[in-house]
């Protein structure tokens, strides 16, 4: 018995796709073509393959080897296997204009194929088990359609959308990944940046310009946003500004389109989601921060999720990146959180103090991160300090660890965090910016 392509093992098993179809082609190999919850995929056999947003706007292609990912801002990065020594590593890079340019226009050309190979009754129609809904030739046909209107001037065009919409994009922690961003402040309101990055210019929106900044997202994605269950409120600061205006934030996302009512999408059985959980991030412990009272405000208002930037857990080494906060602060905050309910990730850094610093480093920012209360849910992420740190700005120089002796930093910190893991069930994760594409 042959064996099957993966075009085949989703028309037979692909629950995910409740909605779909394959097409056996006698001159090549058999098309799967699926809706699942906010996407739509085309498989050819076990590859090329292609993912879309409901809107036909491409977001990851796989084809000769490589992963391909296009951003809202319609930058694209190729992701390659690459072996070094022993090991495969991932290498990322962004693509120049022409080449993204030459891929949008073969994805597009592909769509446009499918529509005349179906035309043309070129290809065989097989329906799914009895379990899924068949995707109709109509459905199919006017997603199609959706997809080749992307062409250059509809990409363009969205870029330029894109760009009226969002400032300068924050860091987005480990554990809000899959987030929707919305902007209630940018840049750095102290010119602190974590982990010594370079600071950016500062606005705060009023509740009207975020209310504005809030539809223009909702536009902006569409129905990409079905795919999104968390929403990220930037800046590093929001966390620290009245409790009205944090507030009014709040609210203004639980009304938007956004947090809707779930219902049925036209011509699906499937329930539409909706976001809700809010996430923020907070690199400044101390006061003005909010009180226990309004943490529990916040959290009956869907903030869910708030990270903690730690730099180090050495006061001195933490006075090289300019924060001047107390181990207490950072405690009680952690404490007041858990009491709110509100799940917690901090962010530590591999080799915050280099090579002259290495030992207080790993020992103070061990016995300060398993002093906080944090528990099942919580996720402690460990962050390469030279990924955040930027050589043009002025501060101490240090010695960066380098090779084994980096590594044997994060692998002494996360044995000593191995209480929280084991006893608490906290996730301890290292993590590198560049599987941000950063």
């Amino acid at each position: 018995m042959a064996l099957q392509t993966e075009a085949e093992c989703l028309l037979d098993t692909g629950a995910l796709y409740g909605v779909r179809v394959m097409f056996r082609n006698a001159q090549g190999d058999p098309i799967f073509a699926g809706f699942k919850q906010g996407a739509f995929s085309l498989y050819y056999g076990d590859g090329p393959i292609y993912h879309f947003d409901r809107e036909g706007r491409w977001q990851r292609a796989f084809l000769h080897g490589i992963h391909y990912l296009k951003g809202l801002d319609t930058t694209i990065q190729a992701i390659d296997r690459v072996r070094e020594g022993a090991n495969l590593v991932l290498k990322r890079r962004t693509l120049f204009f022409a080449e993204a340019s030459d891929l949008d226009a073969l994805i597009r050309a592909t769509a446009l194929d499918l529509l005349e190979a179906l035309a043309a009754g070129r290809l065989e129609r097989v329906d799914p088990p009895s379990k899924a809904q068949p995707l109709s030739s109509e459905m199919l046909y006017d997603f199609l359609e959706r997809v080749v209107g992307w062409d250059a001037t509809a990409w363009f065009a969205h870029r330029e959308k894109y760009l009226a919409t969002y400032g300068i994009l924050p860091f987005l922690p480990p554990d809000s990944q899959n987030s929707l961003i919305l902007q209630a402040t940018l840049g750095h309101a102290d010119g602190i940046v974590f982990g010594g990055g370079s600071p950016a210019p500062h606005y705060q929106r009023s509740s009207d310009e975020f209310a504005t900044h809030t539809r223009e997202v909702v536009k902006l994605f569409g129905q990409r946003r079905l795919q999104y269950r968390n929403i990220f409120l930037a800046g590093s600061d929001v966390l620290r500004l009245p409790s009205e205006a944090v507030t009014g934030f709040l609210e203004t996302i639980a009304q938007s389109e956004l947090c809707a009512a779930s219902g049925e999408m036209p011509g699906f059985t499937e329930p539409l989601p909706r976001l809700e959980a809010v996430h923020a991030f907070l690199d400044n412990p101390t006061r003005p921060r909010p009180t226990l009272e309004q943490w529990r405000t916040y959290r009956q208002l869907q903030l869910r999720r708030v990270i903690v930037g730690v730099e180090s857990g050495d006061p001195t080494i933490r006075e090289f990146y300019r924060r001047t906060w107390k181990n207490e602060d950072l405690i009680a905050l952690v404490s007041d959180l858990k009491q709110a309910d509100i799940a917690v990730g901090v962010m530590v850094l591999i080799d915050a103090g280099g090579v002259e610093h290495a030992e207080p480093h790993l020992t103070s920012t061990a016995d300060l991160i398993n002093s906080l209360e944090l528990g099942k849910g919580d996720i402690v992420s460990l962050l390469d300090a030279n990924e955040f740190r930027d050589p043009q700005q002025q501060g101490p120089k240090f010695t960066p660890l380098a090779g084994l002796r980096w590594t044997e930093q994060q692998a002494k910190l996360k044995h000593a965090l191995l209480p929280l893991r084991s006893n608490r069930g906290v996730k301890v994760v290292p993590y590198s910016l560049e599987k941000q594409g950063l």
